[in-house]
């Protein structure tokens, strides 16, 4: 049976990926850096859904996804250095449009808070049929996320 699900996302700037997702609660579980030394060329991101989502300092989130407490019952992401194919380029491939990745959250309305005060410029929350909430913000690369709450969490 299958125990776990890791995206690998092709990004151009592994650091400013980071930066979007530890506004997720995402912390770095393991980085690896180009022979010089220089730059990152590939990151392990984790985070516990039991753990609260980061405050605007970080410090939940590093509290709480400290790697190890990462091995079990974890939301994994793993980022690349795509090596020189543009953000343009990638935006034309079917494969890369047609990606959106779902993020349950306990707190809709401050994760939405806080990526818009990063810069992040999230879409408006949309309440759901079922009740639910949520709204759709793009990762430095395109990548969509969405994040939504549970229907009998919403209200």
């Amino acid at each position: 049976m299958l125990r776990a699900a890791t995206p690998l996302l092709s990004v151009a700037n592994i650091d400013q990926s980071i930066d979007f997702y530890h506004c997720l609660g995402f912390a770095v579980m393991a980085r690896t850096v180009d022979e010089f030394g220089k730059e990152p060329v590939w990151a392990m991101l984790g985070v516990k859904p039991a753990c609260k989502a980061a405050g605007d300092n970080g410090d939940a989130a590093n509290a709480c996804n400290r790697p190890d407490d990462m091995d079990t019952g974890v939301i994994r992401l793993m980022l690349a250095a795509h090596g020189g194919v543009s953000h343009e380029e990638r935006k034309m491939r079917p494969s890369f449009a047609g990606m959106v990745w779902y993020l349950e959250c306990d707190d809709v309305p401050a994760l939405y808070d806080r990526l818009n005060k990063a810069g992040y410029s999230p879409e408006p929350v949309d309440a759901l049929e079922n009740g639910a909430v949520q709204f759709f913000v793009r990762d430095p690369d395109g990548y969509e996320i969405a994040i939504i709450s549970a229907a009998d969490a919403a209200g």
